[in-house]
């Protein structure tokens, strides 16, 4: 038996259905492909403005209260986030009211009223606060981090976006951008969880059917990470602790090599024995916390390690966090660790499958991200991955030409001036 089952309704709305029955819980994913990149850099914020205002009342639900009630009322919890390309909204709910799921959703994404568009602006502005210290300056390091990789381009804009472009938000820009990319052929519905593959597509049917199919715009490409070498942001804040986060770019989840840079991303910062955290905290007392993520996007990412350090620690910090990127690129990992890495790999693999989330996260963002894999895609990959791919992976990854940095906190000059020539160096 598939592990999912996809049907397409005439306009374009795709259904992932994936049977979990031995689950007394049932997961709603509604995926619609709009996200920052979209977005005209004077309207950056838009797509996750947007994604708040859905929630602000329907044809049929009066407010945000009615609207969360009728979700309570059938098991659910409903939320939602914006990525890069994805707005996402989801609802844990009972099997069995299923189709009432569908019909809230279907009540959410095809009939928003737009209420409270001031209150709305005011609790994101609140939001968007964390962005800045006191003095008014960014101090998000990913979103520093974005603007370094991708500067004037929607992709290296903050995904909240600035009081400035969300001023610049009223009903008629909201409106217009909901009819553009708010239509049937940019969303995924996926079902998992104790639920029917027909009553799924026959209840699909009767509320997204008469969605009529609108033109798409096109998504411009990313444009290539400036390769000329490393290159820097420094921001002074009066925080306690020095951040820091570290990327390298990649080229994208259609990437052959997307499946290697996760085992490389584990072997740097996954359990007890991962590299980074062995080194800067276990044995050398550096830091409280050091993590490494991939961010994929269609054509285009990055790897990202961040950590946070005292003042006087930022130097030593950064020449034991090169070295063991310069171990992974120098010398193949042993048997044994990668047998370990690859063994906890298979394990969450076995573990996802019984989590509703991950599985709508594997099929449903999976088909809206064109990138569809299965469990024995993934299994086979793994099993047969060699320490010689994974080096060449980091050779290729790891290298002085791309890689980005970004500070933020109370760090001195000459803390600047070494760290930079241990970027120039490595």
């Amino acid at each position: 038996m598939s592990d999912y089952f996809v049907d397409t309704l005439a306009n374009g709305v795709r259904l992932v259905t994936v049977p979990m029955p031995q689950l007394h819980a049932a997961e709603l994913v509604c995926y619609l492909a709009v996200g920052g990149r979209n977005e005209p850099s004077e309207l950056s914020g838009i797509s996750h403005f947007l994604e708040h205002m859905i929630f602000r009342g329907t044809a049929e639900y009066a407010d945000s209260t009615a609207l969360e009630r009728a979700f309570e009322a059938i098991g659910g919890a409903v939320n939602a986030s914006t990525d890069a390309e994805t707005t996402c909204f989801h609802s844990r709910l009972h099997p069995d009211y299923l189709a009432e799921g569908v019909a809230l959703f279907a009540s959410m994404l095809r009939r928003p009223l737009f209420k409270d568009i001031d209150v709305e602006r005011r609790i994101i502005l609140e939001e968007a606060r964390d962005d800045y210290n006191e003095q008014g300056v960014q101090i998000n390091l990913d979103n520093l981090m974005v603007d370094l990789l991708w500067p004037n381009h929607p992709l290296g804009e903050s995904l909240i976006g600035t009081p400035e472009t969300l001023a610049r938000i009223d009903r008629a820009v909201l409106e217009d951008y909901y009819r553009r990319w708010y239509v049937p052929q940019n969303l995924v519905i996926c079902a998992c969880g104790r639920v029917d593959r027909e009553q799924f597509r026959l209840q699909a049917e009767q509320e997204f059917s008469d969605w009529p199919v609108q033109s798409v715009a096109d998504v411009s490409p990313a444009p290539p990470v400036s390769v000329g070498g490393p290159q820097a942001c420094w921001v002074a804040d009066s925080d306690s602790q020095i951040s820091v986060q570290l990327a390298f770019p990649l080229d994208g989840r259609q990437d052959k090599r997307t499946l290697p840079l996760r085992v490389l991303r584990r072997l740097l910062s996954w359990g007890g024995g991962a590299r980074l955290s062995l080194r800067l905290r276990e044995q050398l007392g550096l830091t409280y916390a050091v993590e490494a993520n991939c961010s994929m996007l269609d054509d285009t990412g990055y790897l990202a390690i961040d950590l946070a350090v005292a003042p006087e620690n930022l130097q030593r910090a950064m020449v034991e966090l090169l070295n063991v990127l310069r171990e992974l690129r120098d010398n193949p990992v042993s048997n044994e660790e990668l047998a370990a890495v690859v063994r906890s790999y298979l394990f969450d693999l076995d573990f996802s499958r019984d989590q509703t989330e991950a599985m709508a996260v594997r099929y449903g963002w999976g088909l809206q991200a064109n990138y569809l894999r299965s469990f024995e895609q993934d299994r086979n990959d793994l099993q047969k991955l060699t320490a010689d791919q994974l080096q060449q992976v980091a050779r290729e990854l790891f290298c002085r030409d791309g890689l980005k940095l970004v500070v933020t906190g109370p760090w001195a000059e000459d803390d600047k001036q070494a760290v930079e020539q241990q970027l120039q160096s490595f």
